[in-house]
């Protein structure tokens, strides 16, 4: 059963809280983690329970779930000026900013890249699968 969960891709996205913060986080399934930050579900962090999620900046596709826990324990160690830049040029910054990371695979996915709201009635998402 863990390596079943350990091959399922997973997702690494950033958000903007109302307070203009950024969160990093990582999940299986983007549309249902948004629900649970929005709404402020007891499972939703705690961090986003008092600043209130309002958009999606930025989302990546990992091949596992090692590999997205490594790019979003990178991602939560660079100063906020390093993250606005990621956002900005996903691909290219990556590379740049966390070269320990470029044997792997990580694919943005644009599409989640909204205000929350619009995330959970948009059909370009699949909301069973995660994208």
């Amino acid at each position: 059963m863990k390596d079943e969960k350990e091959n399922q891709r997973s997702y690494v996205y950033m958000v903007r809280c109302e307070d203009e913060s950024i969160y990093t986080g990582i999940t299986k399934d983007v549309a249902k983690r948004m629900k649970e930050h929005f709404f402020q579900t007891e499972k939703g962090a705690k961090y986003t329970k008092s600043r209130k999620v309002k958009t999606v900046l930025m989302v990546w596709e990992a091949m596992n779930y090692s590999s997205a826990a490594r790019l979003e324990y990178a991602i939560k160690h660079i100063p906020k000026h390093k993250k606005l830049r990621l956002i900005e040029s996903p691909e290219e910054q990556i590379k740049v900013l966390f070269p320990k990371l470029e044997e792997e695979t990580y694919i943005s996915k644009t599409e989640y890249v909204m205000d929350v709201v619009r995330l959970f009635d948009d059909k370009s998402v699949d909301k069973e699968g995660g994208i």
